[in-house]
């Protein structure tokens, strides 16, 4: 890019949906699509447009408006708006996110507020921009935005003729209309607009509005000289007068949309053209996509040090990428299969990649319709497997002599098993006869990529069709076009499912090897190896095992919460002195704001926004009880059909819930969990001990659950050495009262409960980089008290104020951070010129290695502690990780034993400069604990 002018403080305003809109519909006869088939028009002609834009006018300030994802305000004044427009052409529709998506990795900021179209926020930037004298440039090809054309805003249009920009200013809008800039609200209230399904006045048209306007000067003086226009046209004006003026009503713009609006973070200098390029490239784009990445170039060379690592830097911004074309057999002879398992032992390197295919995603209950091996880049075998009522000749290899070769290969200890997103795999095989684990090398293509890089963006970033177009330049079978609708892969025929099979072995294999190299030159092999792959055939047999729901405990439950919610509604409805649907915002805010004259928050399209902050913030503020009503009401729903209603229906059989553990769902390294996320549970009141309480020990068994206590806190301990925080966990004192006494200079005894809250709420917030505006919202205290609170805490913490200010300043050097194990992640944004955009990296440069360090600790407790209960006769299961806590299933008569194996191997999990403790219980339902 060039040389940024920085006395030039014009803003530049995208009208996005229109021009993509525009961009669509230049090329509706002649679409431009990318391999894959897609039509990506409106994408390229977008880019490419703002592309020409960055080359001729060098902006320093850039911002893109989008409509409003709900309806809008001018939908509740008239039901009917934009009722005329067609349905929007699906392939038009699917690239608006993509358009999103890039334009957030080129970190050009996107604007939107519900209610409000993008004309109105562009309208809010061009009022933001005169009250700043800003000159203004408005991108867009819609007649509506030229009410907003001035000498210091201009409208620039897309030039279809010559390519580039048209700009239109007062002189361009005067010679084309007829009229000034001041009079298009006034014109396009008499004319309408059909495809807005404005009414306007019937029969008066564009030379007639003209005309009108240049005679009379404004709307207002038109009707109020209605009764001296002559003829049908006089007639015509003062029958539809009302149509007129809602007509105004409905095209005036909103200049006060209550957008964050900073032109700071409109900044060009922040515009990341690598990361857009990236983008561009994974939808096809790849001419524009070249074009951005040549702005990459010149950032890199004009960056005194990048804060990526050399490799990237080094690497193609795109490889060209072609159709696959690999070797690969169906293989349907038993002979066969054990001729190709034995080559693959006799081979040097032993490696051979695996994936299934099944009839399902619930590895539960999915029939094995096929699996796939290779071990030769480029060639690969496709093994069918029988199915009751399949679509498989009879003569194909057997489920149960597959599975009896598959054991056997995986038994091998010599032997790499290479597979992406193994976790699944390997539960389809446990669930279709599969009993002996795998004794092999296990080597998790998914999660490697994802450990080089895990706070990866877009689409997919760590899915195996994208990553073999990214790092391979092979462009596969994708199963949409094999597996027709409401169909599943045992409908395909065989010469089909071949194909795709066997190539996504291949795949992983080719991956496989260039991932391990990157592995290894990254100095991740052990975490890797060591920790990541040791996890993840635990994860499986968590995920097999799953946990107990008392179905009738949920439905006890239910039932109270049924009264609760009703005798909620009764009190709310007689403090409110009227009946109203309590789950409508709108009439939420009629009730607060308008008949109870409460205060209000922010506005939304329906008004004042009525969300959980705003009624918090009603609590405190005010002494009237419904907003504290409506609090509890909406907990009390959510618990109802998000939990009570909603567990039981994902019980299987023997009544057991099977989660899914994701080991790439965060960057921090941290495990989720999904279909239930059981993370979510609330943890600290009455309701969430409730729905715990149904999580149940079969009889015969109890459930004990191990805590790490205040692990987050132990590891800032450990990496600050602050002398006053280790000596506070090394004496077993409650740390958070040892601060509160600290800072207020005070004996612990002394310490009253608020101010152990303070303490406790500050001790948390240093790890996220709590500002002390946060902290005054946290606590209900002002700014100055907030700020002189963060203050007395690093004067009694210093060397914890030392490590963090030492992180960042690594972070902004290295451009990245690390946990206590080595893992990695780079935080580009640590050098962003946008004072928010690097305030938010510096938190996550802070809270990553905290986090990342205590996940570390739990996934090698796990790793450590299954091993020895497998040694054990204890017979104890784990079946959940929530956070620092992990849940397991034991023998009622192995319980001690098992507790003290438990407790031993977490509390040795690692060597820090303090103890690690864990709290222990057990139990015969998971709400007995804490």
């Amino acid at each position: 890019m060039a040389e940024q002018k920085t006395e030039d403080k014009t803003v530049y305003i995208l009208d996005s949906y229109g021009l993509i809109y525009r961009a669509y519909f230049a090329l509706l006869n002649h679409p431009l699509t990318n391999p894959g088939g897609d039509n990506i028009s409106a994408l390229v002609i977008f880019f490419k447009n703002l592309k020409a834009l960055i080359s001729k006018y060098n902006p320093c300030y850039l911002a893109a408006a989008f409509d409003s994802r709900v309806k809008t305000f001018r939908h509740e004044l008239y039901a009917d708006y934009k009722a005329n427009r067609a349905k929007t052409p699906e392939d038009l529709h699917a690239q608006v996110p993509w358009i999103e998506e890039i334009l957030e990795a080129l970190e050009i900021p996107v604007l939107r507020y519900d209610g409000f179209e993008a004309d109105d926020i562009i309208a809010t930037v061009a009022k933001k921009c005169a009250q700043e004298k800003r000159p203004c440039r408005i991108l867009s090809g819609d007649k509506d935005l030229l009410q907003l054309v001035t000498d210091s805003c201009l409208e620039m249009q897309p030039d279809r003729a010559n390519g580039g920009w048209e700009v239109i200013g007062v002189h361009e809008v005067l010679e084309k209309w007829g009229i000034p800039p001041e009079k298009i609200l006034d014109y396009l209230s008499l004319v309408g607009d059909a495809s807005d399904n404005v009414p306007g006045v019937k029969g008066v048209g564009d030379k007639t509005a003209v005309k009108l306007l240049s005679q009379y000067g404004t709307l207002d003086e038109i009707y109020a000289h209605a009764s001296e226009i002559k003829g049908a046209l006089g007639e015509k004006v003062r029958n539809d007068k009302d149509n007129a003026y809602f007509s105004k009503q409905l095209i005036t713009l909103r200049c006060d949309v209550p957008v964050e609006i900073n032109f700071e973070s409109f900044c060009t200098k922040n515009i990341n053209f690598k990361s857009g390029a990236e983008v561009l490239e994974k939808y096809g784009a790849y001419a524009i996509a070249k074009s951005f990445a040549s702005e990459t170039a010149a950032e890199i060379q004009s960056e005194e040090k990048s804060v990526l690592p050399e490799k990237e830097v080094e690497e193609k911004i795109a490889l060209p990428v072609k159709q696959n074309e690999g070797d690969y057999k169906p293989c349907t002879n038993l002979a066969e299969l054990k001729n190709f398992v034995q080559n693959i032992l006799d081979s040097a390197e032993k490696v051979v990649a695996f994936d299934t295919e099944t009839d399902s995603l619930n590895t539960h209950e999915a029939n094995l319709v096929g699996f796939s091996l290779s071990f030769e880049k480029g060639k690969g075998i496709y093994v069918p497997v029988i199915l009751s009522g399949g679509m498989f000749a009879p003569e194909t290899i057997s489920k149960k002599d597959c599975i009896e070769i598959l054991e056997k290969l995986f038994a091998e200890k010599e032997l790499t098993l290479v597979m992406h997103n193994g976790k699944f795999d390997l539960e389809v095989l446990y669930a279709n006869g599969m009993h002996s684990k795998t004794e092999c090398k296990i080597f998790d293509t998914m999660i490697a990529a994802w450990l080089l890089n895990p706070a990866a963006s877009g689409k997919s970033p760590y899915g195996l069709e994208y990553l073999a177009e990214r790092k391979l330049g092979l462009k596969g079978i994708e199963f949409k076009d094999i597996v027709q609708k409401n169909q599943t892969f045992a409908d395909v025929p065989l010469e089909k499912a071949f194909k795709y099979g066997a190539e996504d072995s291949d795949f992983t294999l080719q991956l496989y090897y260039l991932l391990k190299d990157e592995i290894k030159k990254s100095n991740l092999e052990k975490l890797f190896y060591e920790m990541e792959m040791k996890v993840l055939p635990i994860l499986v047999s968590m995920e097999i095992q799953g946990i107990h729901l008392d179905k009738k405990k949920l439905n006890e439950y239910k039932d109270e919460l049924a009264v609760l919610i009703s005798e909620k509604e009764k009190e709310i409805y007689k403090e409110a002195d009227c009946e109203f649907n309590i789950a409508s915002p709108k009439q939420l805010q009629e009730i607060l704001f308008e008949k109870r004259n409460l205060p209000h928050g922010k506005k939304t399209k329906t008004g004042y926004s009525t969300d959980t902050a705003v009624l918090e913030e009603l609590v405190f503020s005010t002494n009237d009880p419904l907003p504290k009503m409506i609090l509890d009401y909406r907990s009390y729903t959510k618990l109802q059909s998000t939990y009570v209603e909603a567990l039981p229906l994902l019980a299987d059989k023997n009544g057991r819930i099977h989660t899914s553990f994701l080991q790439t769902g965060t960057a921090t390294g941290r495990l989720s969990s999904r279909d239930p996320n059981l993370q979510n549970i609330p943890v600290r009141d009455e309701s969430g001990r409730r729905i715990r309480s149904a999580f149940t020990a079969v009889p015969g068994t109890v459930l004990i659950s191990a805590d790490y206590s205040q692990i987050e806190l132990v590891v800032l301990a450990h990496l600050s050495g602050d002398k006053n925080l280790c000596s506070a966990f090394i004496n077993g004192i409650d740390v958070h009262k040892s601060t509160a006494a600290l800072i207020y200079g005070i004996s612990p005894e002394q310490v009253k409960p608020e101010q152990r809250r303070f303490a406790k709420t500050v001790n948390f917030g240093v790890m996220y980089g709590m500002s002390a505006f946060r902290l005054a919202n946290e606590l209900n205290i002002s700014r100055t008290e907030a700020k002189n609170f963060i203050d007395q805490y690093f004067s009694t913490y210093s060397d914890v104020k030392k490590f963090l200010d030492e992180t960042k300043r690594m972070a902004r050097e290295t451009g990245y951070v690390e946990t206590i194990t080595g893992r990695r992640r780079y935080i580009p944004e640590i050098k962003s010129s946008s004072k928010i955009v690097l305030q938010g990296a510096e938190r996550i440069a802070i809270n990553t290695p905290i986090q990342g360090s205590a996940a570390d600790i739990v996934k090698t407790a796990m790793i450590k502690v299954q091993s020895a209960l497998e040694k054990s006769s204890t017979s104890a299961k784990m079946l959940l990780q929530v956070h620092d806590e992990l849940i397991f299933e034991c023998p009622e008569d192995n319980a001690e034993n098992a507790i003290s194996i438990i407790q031993r191997e977490m509390e040795n999990a690692v060597q820090l400069k303090i103890p690690l403790r864990v709290s222990i219980e057990r139990g015969k339902n998971w709400g007995e604990f804490h």
